[in-house]
């Protein structure tokens, strides 16, 4: 009969002690544990840093996964967001190229460098029609050129390439186009508009025009 209430007795102070260990006073950190106080480990409650949460770590360890889950989310979505390319400027539908304008033997100094148009050199018109003599006229509202050279008259339109001749309706292979301010027409045809004679020197990069 002793031995059972010894045992009794001792089962009873086990869980009490187990149970104190558990549940003594202390204030947890945001991870729910905290460090043991010197009274603590006196009583033989802990030792160091402990959990109250059952003796357990799993809600911290639950914590961090789920944080550094986050921070991978967030880390993932930042690289992407930061690798997305811009998009290029489209490229002009022209070629700058260097072209030596000769008119009746001299050199005719260009405003703006020729460009090419699906293999057609555009100049700039100023240079030539004052070149070839002709006067010029330029109707803003409607974006017309008329150039005119012993009673022949000639018109163009910027971005269309609908052109007349002494009234006489003309399509042409290339509309002329404004580069820098300056309005661009096709060489070759601005030049026979006059009857001029036109010549391509592709090694040199020459167009020589005379005029009649």
């Amino acid at each position: 009969m002793k031995k059972v209430v010894t045992l009794v007795v001792s089962l009873a102070l086990l869980l009490s002690t187990q149970t104190a260990a558990l549940a003594h006073p202390g204030r947890t950190d945001a991870n729910g544990g905290h460090n043991c106080s010197e009274k603590s480990k006196q009583k033989g409650l802990c030792t160091g840093y402990h959990y109250h949460n059952s003796g357990t770590t799993n809600s911290s360890s639950k914590s961090k996964s789920t944080t550094k889950s986050k921070t991978s989310n967030n880390n993932s979505s930042s690289s992407k967001t930061g690798t997305t390319g811009k998009r290029s400027a489209p490229k002009p539908g022209y070629t700058t190229v260097d072209i030596t304008l000769i008119v009746n033997g001299s050199i005719v100094p260009l405003d703006q460098k020729a460009v090419i148009v699906n293999g057609t050199i555009l100049l700039p018109l100023k240079n030539m029609f004052d070149a070839l003599g002709a006067t010029l006229e330029w109707d803003q509202a409607a974006k017309k050129i008329t150039a005119s050279k012993d009673g022949t008259t000639v018109e163009l339109t910027v971005d269309s390439t609908a052109a007349r001749k002494q009234n006489k309706d003309i399509t042409l292979q290339v509309k002329p186009i404004v580069i820098n301010g300056y309005t661009m027409v096709p060489a070759r045809f601005a030049a026979e508009s006059f009857d001029a004679a036109v010549e391509w020197d592709s090694l040199s990069s020459t167009i020589t025009i005379t005029t009649p």
